[in-house]
Order: C-alpha cells, then structure tokens, then sequence
C-alpha cells in the first residue's frame, strides 16, 4: 500500500517543523528575547514559502513529487544542524527561514502525490490519512521537543531532530518508485497563477485555508510563551500540545462517519466554533489539565478543517495543476502566518497573552461563517 511509507515520510518531517516552533521559542526566550521578537521568528517561517509555494506546486507538476520531496527533506536536516550550531538569535532566524522552505516543497509534493493515489472515490480517505499522519507528528513533535529540552537541552534537541529526515531522505534515493503516480496532465497552455483566483468557490477555499492554518499553527508557536510567562516547564508545554495533537489525531478517523452525515461546509461551521469558544477560555485557566482539556476542545475543533480543504482544492483543481493549486493554497496560508504571527507578538507585547487568544478565537469564528457560503 503506497499510503504507507508516504505516512512515514510526512511523520518524519513534519514532526521536525512543528518540534522546530517549541524549540525556537524556548530558545528565544532563554535567549532574552521578547515577545515581538518571538513573533517576528514565527512569521519567518512563512518567508520563503510565500515566495516559493506557487514555484514548488509547478515543479510537482512538471517533475513529478520525488525531487522536490528530496529537496525538502535535506533542507529540513540542514535547518537542525544549524540550530545546533548557531546558538544565537541570528541562527534561530536562518532556521526558521530554512525549515519552512523545505517543508513548502515537502508538503506541496506530499499533498499532490497523495491526490494522484488510486481512485477518485478514495482521495477524500487517502487525505484522511496523510492528516493522521501529520496529526501523529503533531503530538511526537512537541513532546519530544519538551522532555529533550528538559534533559538535553535545546541545543542538543536540534541534533537529535536533524537525524528525523535521515529515513524519509534514504527512502527517496534507493526507493524512488515509492513516490511516483500518475498525475493528469494539463489540457491547455497554463495561464498565470493568478488566474486561478477568478474562480470564487477555489478563491474562498484559499482564504479559509490560509486564515485556519495560520489560526491553528500560530496556537502552537504561543503556547510555549504563554507557558513560559506562568513558570510551566517545557516538559509539561509539550503535553499541553500533545493532547491537541491528539486531539486533531481523532478527529481524522472521525472525519468518514460526519462526511456521511454533513456536508463539508457544515462540518467546518461547527468545528471551527467549538475549536473558537475554546481559544477564547484558554488563557483564563492556570491548571496544567484545564489547558489539556481546553487544548484538546481546540484539536477537535480544527481537526476536520484540513483534510476537508486538501481533498475539496485537488478535486476543484484544472487538469495538470493541482500541485500549482495547492502551492497557492499554501502560499495563502503562509501570507496569514507572517501577518497572524508579527500581530500577535505586539499585541502580546502590549496587553499581554489573553488578547492574542481571542484573536485568534475571533478569526475562526469569522471564518467557520464564511465557510458555510
């Protein structure tokens, strides 16, 4: 089954990128940064994939998904090593800027080689699955994270995370039928990106995805500050964001029981306000199983939301560029991940932690209404 090592490559990268953010923020802060400054380090992890979504969708497209998956994978490696080995604000900045470059060519080549994968009546289930496996990393990422840094150090976690892509990049150079599909092949010259965004339902599509992955990856880029300012260990930040991992981890087998009850956008309405409420409470509470709890409402809560806008994006996509589609797609989410990030931090900085949580509180409840159009 091809869905299998595609899941172990994914485990193995995005567990990297989302256990770069406790690091990075950690790190910072030991550093003496300040809360700007945390989120001028979120909002670089969005600079190269805004400039290189679209570029890395074509080359899926034009190449096939196995040189840009490589491309991710070793750069992923590369942004490790240089947290080990550059100590200082500085290195934290290159790697943030070189994490989120690789992992845009990994996961737009991920999600297109995901959508070529059997018959169309299984993508909605193909997708489910590959969100299971980022789901997975989300909760090994973190916590890993958390008891490395309690122990080792956060030095040393970079080392230790840099040997995370050593599987994903042998699998690619010995084992390259893993990664190859067909893919349809485009009908007509390509117009300008910019084009696609003239069609509303895939311009709506774009900006829901963009302002909900901002939401969601901007909660696990703050929760690490905001722990740190109430004297929590990184150790217990990292099963805080592990129980919303396993959160979101649940949903995905959930995610074929409600598609046969609701429609997709009636799911997203519902979900994402359970997933705002609970953003709302959050900063309230000082409990290390309150947060848990409240942790885990927003998993459940903004779970759904990802698999339903990959599979809907594919589907929606012209012939022979649904890789391009989905570089779109996440060079939206990016744009939301420099601006969410750089807001949030001054907002912070000013009226301290409850304000960034109902913000983002107040942006999934605008966009669970506007997904019901």
């Amino acid at each position: 089954m091809k869905m299998v090592p595609i899941i172990v490559l994914s485990i193995s990268i995005h567990a990297c990128y989302i256990g770069s953010k406790v690091v990075v923020s950690l790190f910072a802060l030991e550093l003496g940064a300040s809360q700007p400054m945390v989120g001028v380090l979120a909002s670089f992890y969005a600079v190269i994939p805004m400039l290189l979504g679209v570029y890395s969708g074509r080359l899926a497209d034009v190449r096939g998904a196995r040189l840009p998956l490589l491309i991710g994978a070793i750069t992923t490696a590369i942004a490790m090593l240089t947290g080990f080995l550059w100590r200082e604000i500085a290195g934290l900045l290159a790697v943030t800027m070189l994490m989120g470059g690789g992992f845009v060519f990994f996961n737009v080549s991920i999600q297109t080689l995901v959508g070529g994968i059997g018959r169309p009546e299984h993508r909605a289930q193909n997708f489910a699955w590959l969100s299971i496996g980022y789901s997975m990393s989300s909760f090994i990422g973190p916590v890993f994270a958390g008891f490395s840094i309690d122990h080792a150090g956060h030095a040393l976690t970079f080392l230790f995370f840099s040997f995370f892509p050593v599987i994903p990049i042998g699998f690619l150079i010995f084992k390259p039928n893993l990664v190859r599909v067909p893919l349809p092949i485009a009908a007509a010259r390509k117009s300008s990106s910019l084009e696609l965004l003239r069609d509303p339902p895939l311009r709506r599509l774009i900006i829901i995805s963009g302002l909900s992955v901002a939401s969601s990856e901007l909660f696990a880029f703050y929760v690490p500050v905001f722990t740190h300012q109430i004297g929590m260990s990184a150790t217990t930040t990292g099963l805080i964001l592990g129980a919303y991992a396993v959160a979101v981890f649940l949903t995905r087998f959930m995610l074929g029981s409600l598609t046969r009850r609701l429609r997709p956008d009636q799911i997203m309405f519902r979900f994402l306000l359970l997933a705002a409420f609970a953003f709302a409470f959050f900063p309230l509470l000082r409990s290390v199983y309150a947060l848990m709890a409240m942790a885990f409402m927003i998993g459940i809560g903004v779970g759904c939301t990802q698999p339903l806008l990959m599979s809907t994006a594919f589907e929606k996509s012209p012939a022979g560029r649904a890789g391009e589609v989905t570089g779109l797609r996440l060079t939206a989410n990016n744009i939301a991940r420099v601006v969410m990030p750089l807001l949030s931090g001054a907002l912070g900085a000013a009226l301290g932690a409850s304000p960034v949580f109902w913000l983002n509180a107040l942006n999934l409840a605008a966009i669970s209404f506007l997904s019901r159009r």
